[in-house]
């Protein structure tokens, strides 16, 4: 896959059946990674959740075509934070895609003025957790249960240090 043929944007309310078949298509364990839970049948409510944008809230999609071949979002939290939750189809993982996708958000993030990342990763999640490791080595963990929070600073360096993959 060339990078140039899988694009990042905003989702409009036009992507309402691609989010739907993109989420429907994923894995029950990739599922359950990204939401803690499986989903079962893709409720509409949850797809107008996942696609809308607000001052709080920024979503990315990953399209190829008119297909959805990955999701990003970051919330702000009460606390200030700045939330991320990031999916990628199957198919399209270990080519820099979550990179690419976490990179647009922490852009559109630190431009708000955010200035730390909160990230809740299940323990058995290795791939992200790995990631974490080698692209925010300053973040601190807490578990509680089968679930890792980490908290990281945001700062400039770190947008400008993460590779365009």
């Amino acid at each position: 896959m060339n990078q140039t043929q899988v694009g990042i944007r905003r989702p409009t309310e036009a992507d309402t059946a691609a989010v739907h078949a993109f989420l429907a298509g994923l894995s029950t364990s990739t599922q359950y990674q990204r939401f803690f839970t499986g989903l079962g049948s893709v409720s509409p409510s949850l797809v107008r959740e996942l696609i809308a944008v607000r001052p709080r809230q920024h979503v990315v999609l990953a399209v190829r075509g008119a297909e959805v071949v990955g999701h990003a979002m970051a919330a702000t939290n009460s606390a200030g934070a700045v939330e991320l939750g990031v999916v990628v189809a199957e198919e399209y993982r270990n080519r820099g895609l979550a990179s690419r996708l976490i990179r647009t958000l922490v852009e559109q993030a630190a431009a708000a003025g955010a200035d730390r990342l909160q990230l809740d990763v299940l323990c058995e999640n290795d791939l992200v957790l790995d990631w974490i490791r080698r692209r925010l080595p300053d973040t601190v963990f807490e578990r509680d249960g089968n679930t890792l929070t980490g908290y990281a600073p945001l700062h400039p360096a770190m947008v400008a240090a993460s590779p365009a993959a």
